[in-house]
């Protein structure tokens, strides 16, 4: 899980974010091309497959006794809904139905397996692009010393990670995946336009990654402006104790 970075012994917010802009400015510094395509997931944790999770369990060796524990802690479960007026005191209450998919959240289990089963994507979009993952936030990292061989390069890993969430029955949000052209003085931005299912990938200035904003230019000024009023606020709060 190398390139996990929740729910793993030593690892951070801060490990996530340092290797997205260590490997920028490293790039950058060898006067590479440089991108980042910036996912967005629909309650990942809620539509993992049991029987996928449960083949996938089988072929990192998760077999015998084991496995029928962790099948038996996944299956079996089952859920409805009531919905009461308070003004009439009628209660309306749904059917029983059986859950096939999700991971148990708020337990030790849950997001072990959540990870079990994201643990082969970095396999399908590399080497074309470095994945960093902090749970289900997911971005692509994308470079290369052939500005002209740039677009393909993110359109082939759009479609590579569509793929993979496709086949594992995870939905990506295309109203919020965008992506980022880091400037490099010394080499001109080509025009990229990233599109997937016939929808234009939006290229953004700046973006929000696990908390911090993110702009084209390094430059932290976004992160600043966003950070000063909060510090405003609790200075604020502070004084009034």
């Amino acid at each position: 899980m190398a390139n996990q970075y929740r729910f793993q012994k030593g690892q951070t917010t801060d490990d996530a974010i340092f290797k997205l802009i260590n490997e920028i400015l490293e790039s950058l510094n060898n006067k590479m091309k440089t991108d980042s395509i910036f996912c967005d997931l629909q309650k990942a944790f809620n539509t993992v497959k049991h029987n996928l999770l449960l083949d996938k369990l089988q072929y990192y060796g998760i077999k015998g006794k084991a496995k029928t524990l962790l099948e038996s802690y996944l299956r079996g479960r089952y859920q409805r809904v009531q919905i009461t007026n308070e003004s009439s005191n009628i209660n309306t209450i749904s059917n029983w139905t059986t859950i096939t998919q999700g991971v148990p959240q708020g337990s030790i289990l849950g997001p072990l397996l959540f990870l079990i089963y994201i643990n082969d994507l970095p396999k399908a979009v590399e080497p074309t692009a470095i994945p960093i993952m902090f749970a289900d936030d997911t971005s692509l990292f994308i470079k290369s010393l052939n500005t002209s061989q740039l677009p393909s390069g993110l359109n082939t890993a759009i479609c590579k990670i569509n793929k993979w969430f496709q086949d594992n029955l995870i939905t990506l949000n295309l109203n919020k995946v965008y992506f980022i052209q880091f400037i490099n003085k010394s080499i001109d931005n080509p025009d990229i336009q990233i599109k997937l299912k016939n929808k234009q990938i939006e290229p953004v200035k700046k973006t929000k990654f696990l908390g911090l904003i993110i702009d084209d230019k390094l430059s932290w000024k976004g992160h600043i402006n966003y950070v000063i009023p909060k510090l405003s606020s609790a200075c604020y709060v502070m004084n009034t104790v």
